[in-house]
């Protein structure tokens, strides 16, 4: 089925009664089906001003919500965070429920509950092209909740579920959402939030460096007599260097939800209004993803004789012939994003024990049994998803899969709610998982591009002294392009690092998929490649921990209930 034609809007409305089906559920308005599409991005058509949302609604954005179902269903061998002791819900709101997918599996978990879809945009999977057992309990409703009061009864549902609207809500505009949904919330029901902050995952210059190094020329000049010489360089002053290569971008995401009033980090704030709101209110930790490990550096395709090779302390090309054999490619030994090691070197995966993206194994009621360790520090540890053990003969540092919000002291870390919070699924964690996290955060950036664009027209059109600390006119390689152009550029510089730092490739080989074959290269392309690969193990002797534990995405998940 294509996801794609599932989330298209829908052809105008007929301008007879609708026959009865199971669509006609869906409550549809002309001004909810328009979309506006920009530089290739299809964004909705309402002022940023009484809808704010700045992402746009292409294919690879909606899908992102499947990995956001996925990772909690890990965490808590659910589709919710909540414990219902009397049974599931009978009905549930999911607010702000974009394509609905969250419904469509809670719906196969809960096969009794009613289900209602709220969102801004009709860009939810047809009903049509579900069971009818299902779709008969499925309902997609459509406004804005920023402008409007949400249009159900007091007390209809025994259930709320939010994840990620933070981006999408004023800070203003929180404790109005909050009294709606207390408001439609029956006495007892219970209401659970996932939230993302906004978070701009930045690289280190020697990674980026190394992805553009060129080749440079000599700087000596010959003389007839044969001496050679090397000319001063003109003194230069002294530049604002950015702090990395896409300091830029980072600044216009910034102010796209700075003046749309927007908190970038909703962690810090939504507790203090979950409390006001609901009673038996459970906080969970923010719970910081650092960047995932350095992948092994792709292999190259299969050359026989290449005429170039790169002398690893030299600026120049030796000119010499090596032979290259190519060697079978063997795949990682992970064969999950698990942290489960397995030694089988099998090109085929086994279907009917297929690796989960996250793990390879079910959950099971163990994981919420008390942690025992007779060493603190074992256990703080392990609490903060360390990869390897503590050893006090070997202290090199350890690479951590998650970390905890850094105010927590141990013995509140310790005390965490485990009902809430398995922290043994987060430790359960492969380090390949987290390019899953890396791949959100950077969609999320390029999902804000046409918003970024706005924001930096203004600033080239009244506030241009912003720009200078970015090199925005001092860009060699651009400064003969238009401003749009400009701008694309920097994007699509900022989408091929952040593809190099996944290493997609990397995951799929850990999970069984073979490495595609590649054409052998030419004689310009092979020393292009050759220089890339070296200046990238140079590179990474630069590399520090700090560098590589820098969070790429932060979470942080509420529970609290209607007394």
């Amino acid at each position: 089925m294509n996801f794609k034609s599932l989330v298209s809007p829908p052809s105008s409305a007929p301008t007879h009664p609708p026959t009865p089906s199971f669509d006609a559920k869906r409550h549809p308005r002309l001004k909810e089906a328009q979309f506006v599409y920009k530089h290739g991005q299809r964004l909705h058509s309402y002022d940023s001003e009484k809808a704010p949302y700045p992402l746009s609604y292409d294919r690879d954005v909606l899908e992102l919500e499947a990995l956001d179902n996925k990772l909690t269903q890990h965490l808590r061998g659910s589709v919710s965070l909540v414990n219902f002791p009397d049974g599931p819900p009978s009905r549930t709101l999911d607010l702000g429920c974009g394509t609905g997918t969250w419904i469509l599996d809670a719906a196969k978990a809960w096969p009794e509950c009613e289900f209602v879809g709220f969102d801004l945009m009709n860009i939810q999977i047809p009903l049509k092209y579900l069971e009818k057992s299902t779709a008969e309990r499925i309902e997609w409703r459509h406004g804005n909740f920023l402008t409007t009061k949400l249009p159900f009864e007091d007390d209809e549902f025994d259930h709320v579920h939010m994840q990620s609207i933070a981006k999408a809500v004023p800070e203003s505009k929180w404790g109005v959402l909050f009294e709606e949904v207390n408001r439609v919330l029956s006495p007892g029901g219970s209401v659970e939030m996932i939230e993302d902050d906004v978070v701009f995952p930045y690289l280190p210059r020697w990674f980026t460096a190394a992805l553009r190094a060129r080749p440079r020329r000599a700087t000596s000049v010959h003389y007839p007599e044969g001496s050679q010489r090397y000319p001063t360089p003109p003194s230069t002053p002294e530049k604002n260097i950015p702090p990395h290569d896409h300091a830029l971008l980072e600044s216009l995401n910034n102010s796209v939800f700075e003046h749309r009033f927007i908190n970038t980090r909703p962690s810090a704030v939504l507790p203090s209004y979950f409390t006001t709101y609901f009673r038996q209110v459970t906080i969970g930790p923010v719970v910081h993803f650092p960047m995932p490990p350095l992948p092994p550096l792709q292999p190259l395709p299969p050359q026989i004789i290449t005429s170039y090779v790169i002398e690893p302390s030299s600026n120049t090309l030796d000119s010499r012939v090596s032979t290259y054999f190519p060697t079978p490619l063997t795949r990682p030994t992970s064969l999950s994003f698990s942290s489960t090691v397995s030694a089988s070197t099998n090109s085929t995966v086994d279907s009917s024990n297929n690796p989960s993206i996250f793990s390879s194994g079910p959950i099971t009621n163990s994981i919420y049994s008390t942690a025992e360790s007779s060493d603190s520090s074992t256990l703080f540890d392990h609490i903060n998803g360390s990869s390897h053990p503590p050893s006090k003969d070997v202290p090199a540092p350890t690479f951590k899969r998650f970390m905890l919000d850094s105010s927590l002291t141990e013995s509140e870390i310790a005390a965490l709610p485990r009902s809430l919070f398995p922290v043994e699924q987060l430790t359960a964690l492969s380090e390949r998982s987290l390019a899953m996290h890396l791949y959100r955060s950077y969609q999320s950036v390029l999902a804000c591009q046409e918003a970024m664009w706005e924001e930096l027209k203004d600033r080239i059109r009244n506030r241009k002294e912003e720009l200078v600390p970015f090199g925005w006119d001092d860009d060699e390689e651009l400064e003969e392009l238009q401003s749009r152009k400009k701008f694309e550029r920097l994007v699509e510089r900022f989408r091929t690092d952040m593809q190099a730092r996944v290493a997609l490739w990397c995951s799929l080989t850990g999970l069984g998929w073979l490495f595609p074959s590649r054409e052998p290269l030419s004689k310009a392309e092979l020393i292009e490649e050759e220089r890339i690969r070296e200046g990238m193990l140079e590179a990474r002797k630069h590399a520090s921990v700090e560098d590589l534990q820098v969070p790429c995405r932060s979470i942080r998940v509420l529970v609290g209930y209607k007394l």
